[in-house]
């Protein structure tokens, strides 16, 4: 099933479709024709640094000689995948330095940006701004790969590619230090406070104190994805006193919450998520939060509940923002971004109709198992799978999909089931002696929170809910074979 679902996906890593071959950055995506799954215009010529972040955790798998990697990076060839990954590195470093040359006001952190034949530029709209979380996805996945590429170069023989990873080393470790040098100079507010977005007064410049203000009244303040940013910033940027570092976590500690999970079949305490969508749960394939006893209970807590909600009410698979779902090509209904659990979560859902495959990503790191089972069973719904993988979402009754391939959607659960990077980066740390620090935050925040742990280890709701209603087929099959 494994191997099936990595050639099936790595024919979304290809040229032109997941990536650009010239630059070795991603495409967000690209659409496929309703009715055969098929390529269908429009190409997303845009990206973020959240797609580099899966990209590259992705490459750094292959690079470790994961069978699974191997074949997503190079379906046609695996053998060749090490030689496909460290091209592909290659010219996504040389891009990133080409565009921190172009625009140094930016300090090395990405906007969200387009493809051109000149390598990449500011997406519209982000001309002058940056946002923080898509950054702190991207940091951590370079961080892994930087320890990876060291340890191929202590294993490597003189005739393998030892001058390739020294070289790919030398300047990913450039570019890290880069946003080090940069990081709390462009997104640390007195207070604790992290921007959500800076503004830069003039990218063409290179970075100075008084270039950069927030974009709004908008805080990396959460304890889902954003934080990742933050534990970059602890653990990396040079503080005044120790208060100013505990400033970040006094700072959010308002919204890690603790709330019960209430049904007819029992009770269980979680962490009280945004919409309780599975792309909060995007810091676990980076960093190691399961390493701390309290953090992977209330974690693995988080994951049952999820499968036990849609078991339970009868949804034939679970909830993570998503694109929406549409009745053909020519309409285009948006993003879904509020989708989730709205018992166990702060604000609302905007539906419980439609589902999505990656949605299972954080169940596959909490059983793997279990993980896969929800996973498979999406896959089982009309129009989940085509000529390059899975689809990206699909309504409850099966009437309706978003014709559409993004990484978001399709290559977090590739992530997942290669396992992440979050013990490679705990063995990095460990190397830098910042494990420590990270561990101590962490169980300190969540034991504030969530004190008696035998509580979670009796929920009513043990183990996991798995599927009991498939998908209907209320749509004729996509027409191209796969």
């Amino acid at each position: 099933f494994l191997t099936n679902v990595m050639y099936w996906e790595g024919h979304f890593h290809q040229p032109g479709i997941g990536y650009d071959a010239a630059t070795g950055m991603t495409f967000d995506g690209h659409a496929i024709n309703y009715d055969s799954g098929e390529l269908y215009p429009p190409q997303h010529f845009w990206s973020a640094a959240s797609k580099e972040s899966i990209h590259l955790m992705s490459l750094t798998s292959a690079l470790q000689g994961n069978p699974y990697a191997k074949i997503f990076i190079n379906f046609t060839n695996p053998e060749h995948a090490e030689q496909t990954a460290l091209t592909i590195l290659g010219k996504k470093i040389q891009t990133l330095n080409d565009f921190n040359n172009k625009f140094p006001g930016f300090g090395g952190y990405l906007p969200w940006y387009y493809i051109t034949q000149n390598g990449i530029v500011p997406a519209n709209g982000w001309e002058d701004t940056v946002p923080g979380l898509d950054n702190g996805e991207m940091i951590w996945a370079i961080y892994a790969l930087i320890y990876v590429l060291d340890e191929k170069i202590l294993s490597s023989n003189e005739g393998d590619f030892i001058q390739i990873y020294q070289d790919l080393k030398s300047s990913y470790e450039d570019y890290f230090n880069l946003l080090v040098q940069n990081a709390k100079m462009m997104f640390y507010q007195s207070g604790g406070k992290i921007r959500a977005v800076t503004k830069i007064k003039d990218t063409k410049v290179k970075p100075f104190e008084g270039n950069y203000e927030p974009n709004c009244d908008c805080w990396l303040d959460d304890p889902y994805e954003g934080e990742l940013f933050a534990f970059f910033l602890d653990l990396f940027s040079v503080w005044q006193n120790q208060s100013e570092r505990e400033d970040i976590w006094y700072n959010k500690r308002t919204n890690l919450q603790a709330v019960e999970y209430m049904s007819p079949s029992g009770n269980a305490i979680v962490q009280r998520g945004w919409w309780f969508s599975s792309h909060e749960q995007w810091k676990y394939l980076e960093l190691p939060y399961l390493d701390v006893p309290i953090n992977r209970q209330v974690f693995l807590n988080g994951e049952q509940v999820r499968t036990w909600n849609s078991a339970l009410k009868h949804i034939p698979g679970l909830f993570a923002s998503v694109t929406n779902v549409t009745s053909s090509n020519s309409k285009d209904t948006g993003y879904l971004s509020a989708i989730g659990i709205p018992s166990i979560a702060f604000q609302p859902s905007q539906s419980q109709s439609v589902i999505t495959p990656y949605a299972s990503f954080p169940v596959v790191l909490a059983n793997f198992n279990v993980g896969l089972v929800w996973y498979h069973h999406h896959l089982l719904g009309p129009k989940m799978q085509g000529p390059y993988g899975s689809t990206e979402s699909i309504s409850v009754d099966g009437k309706l999909i978003a014709p559409v391939l993004t990484w978001d959607s399709k290559i977090t659960t590739v992530t997942s089931i290669l396992g992440g990077v979050s013990s490679i980066v705990g063995s990095s740390l460990k190397k830098a002696s910042k494990y420590d620090r990270f561990y101590q935050v962490v169980e300190r925040e969540w034991s504030r929170v969530f004190p008696a742990k035998t509580k979670f280890d009796k929920i009513d709701l043990s183990g996991y809910g798995l599927p009991n209603v498939f998908i209907p087929h209320n749509m004729v099959p996509f027409s191209a074979s796969c």
